[in-house]
């Protein structure tokens, strides 16, 4: 076997299967959710909206499970105990076919393409309801309601289809163009959510000069600056994740981006072994912004994106994090080990 070969093919052929079945089977996948995102949009067109947010995120469902089988087929499995026949099955010799298949729900889909993409460009409030439409737990009874299933699920599609290298042309078929006119309304939409934000940020600004005066406005926003960490990380931190500093882009104060993190040790450092410190490589993957001075707060890629600031995976230095922060004891509290 090839070390040239690509990785989920290398996996693939590690694990019995064989490489042709593979893309078989992944093509099948992708074909099904072009079949659904195919009645999604004709039911748009049709104006049968409450069609339209069953079958879009259908669509995003099967397109997922190509991007996970495509990655490693045992990302699909879901992690329950009466999975093990599915984990072995696909561990040894992966096979869509096979008739004991059981594979994850759209939620816990949506979770792991978040982590492989380094990031999904709706947020978390999108992705719930998206999961609650498709599950039968939320009634759509608007059209704007549909609209809004229906483009974050093209949003995502999009995402996947870049990532499995596929023409969105051949995807969305005849859609093609309706397509491209939704997402550029979906872009408008962000955009006038994003400037409504700034401009109450810019207004609570102006309103703090006039109140406290020029001079003491600047030792208030450098104080501001200065207790960024305490007072945001504590807010906007979820569990796993961390924060670096980021300059605001609407008053430039030095604000907060927060996201998870991944690490991998990269070798050692140093002249002599006495000397040796492990080297780490950081990935974070920003999932909001706030700044403790204006007050913008920023939510997902798309508002991200909007400001000009980080939005998927990147790698940072470790010096980013401050002088608290230990690669190996976090290391061990994200996976278990112990360098």
């Amino acid at each position: 076997m090839s070390e040239d070969e690509p990785a989920p093919i290398r996996q693939v052929l590690a694990g019995g299967g064989s490489a042709v079945a593979h893309d078989h089977d992944v093509a099948q996948l992708v074909e099904s959710a072009a079949a659904w995102i195919d009645e999604a949009l004709k039911a748009w067109s049709e104006n049968d909206y409450g069609k339209v947010a069953v079958l879009a995120p259908l669509a995003v469902e099967h397109l997922g499970k190509a991007v996970l089988w495509n990655e490693n087929p045992v990302l699909v499995v879901p992690l329950t105990q009466d999975a093990e026949a599915t984990l072995f099955g696909l561990a040894t010799e992966p096979r869509l076919a096979d008739p004991k298949l059981r594979t994850v729900g759209l939620a816990t889909l949506l979770r792991r393409l978040d982590s492989l993409l380094g990031g999904l460009p709706i947020g978390k409030s999108q992705r719930t309801r998206m999961v609650e439409v498709r599950n039968g737990a939320m009634h759509v009874g608007t059209p704007a309601q549909s609209r809004h299933v229906l483009i974050d699920s093209l949003a995502v599609c999009n995402v996947m289809l870049e990532k499995l290298g596929r023409q969105s042309s051949h995807f969305y078929r005849d859609h093609h163009d309706s397509v491209q006119e939704l997402m550029d309304q979906k872009r408008t939409e962000v955009g006038h959510h994003v400037t409504a934000k700034r401009a109450r940020a810019r207004r609570h600004l102006t309103e703090l000069e006039t109140r406290l005066g020029p001079d003491v406005f600047d030792e208030a926003t450098h104080r501001l600056e200065d207790e960024a960490p305490e007072t945001l990380d504590s807010i906007h931190l979820g569990p796993g994740e961390w924060a670096i500093d980021r300059d605001c882009p609407e008053c430039g104060s030095r604000g907060r981006s927060f996201g998870p993190i991944d690490l991998e040790p990269m070798g050692y450092d140093g002249d002599e072994p006495s000397q040796f410190s492990l080297e780490w490589e950081i990935a974070f993957t920003p999932k909001g912004f706030a700044c403790n001075v204006c007050r913008l707060s920023l939510s997902g890629a798309q508002e991200l994106q909007e400001c000009s600031l980080p939005a998927f995976r990147h790698e940072v230095d470790i010096e980013k994090f401050g002088d608290n922060f230990d690669p190996e004891v976090v290391a061990d509290q994200l996976y278990g080990i112990d360098d």
